[in-house]
This record gives C-alpha cells, sequence and structure tokens, in this order.
C-alpha cells in the first residue's frame, strides 16, 4: 500500500546540520530562589533581613543571562 502522504523531494540527509544553539533543558538559580523564599517565609515576607539572598539570587540571574 502506497504512503499517504509524499514528501515533497527526494528524502535524504542534508551534508549540514542547521546552525542552533542548544537551549540549556535544566533550571538555573533553583537552589538560591528555594533559599531566597525560605527566608522570606521565615521572616513574613520582609526584604531586610533577606538582602544577602536576595542579592546572591540575582548574582545567579545575572550570571546565567
Amino acid at each position: 500500500r502506497p504512503p499517504t502522504l509524499r514528501p515533497p523531494r527526494t528524502l535524504a540527509l542534508a551534508d549540514k546540520v542547521a546552525n542552533r544553539r542548544e537551549q540549556s533543558t535544566e533550571a538555573t538559580c533553583i537552589t538560591e530562589m528555594s533559599v531566597m523564599m525560605a527566608c522570606w517565609k521565615r521572616n513574613d515576607f520582609n526584604d531586610a533581613p533577606c538582602a544577602e539572598e536576595i542579592r546572591t539570587f540575582y548574582d545567579c540571574v545575572a550570571k546565567a543571562e
């Protein structure tokens, strides 16, 4: 039985691969974000006692970008 879809051109492997940037599938800065949110929860969502954790999280985000 013939295939239901006919390709527009002959199926063959290309001589080169598309130039794509690899996307990282793992999330970054999860640990830093968890520490920051735990600090917020401990301190009733007040930023002042968690300044060091917030700075660490923002540094990680900047480095990841």
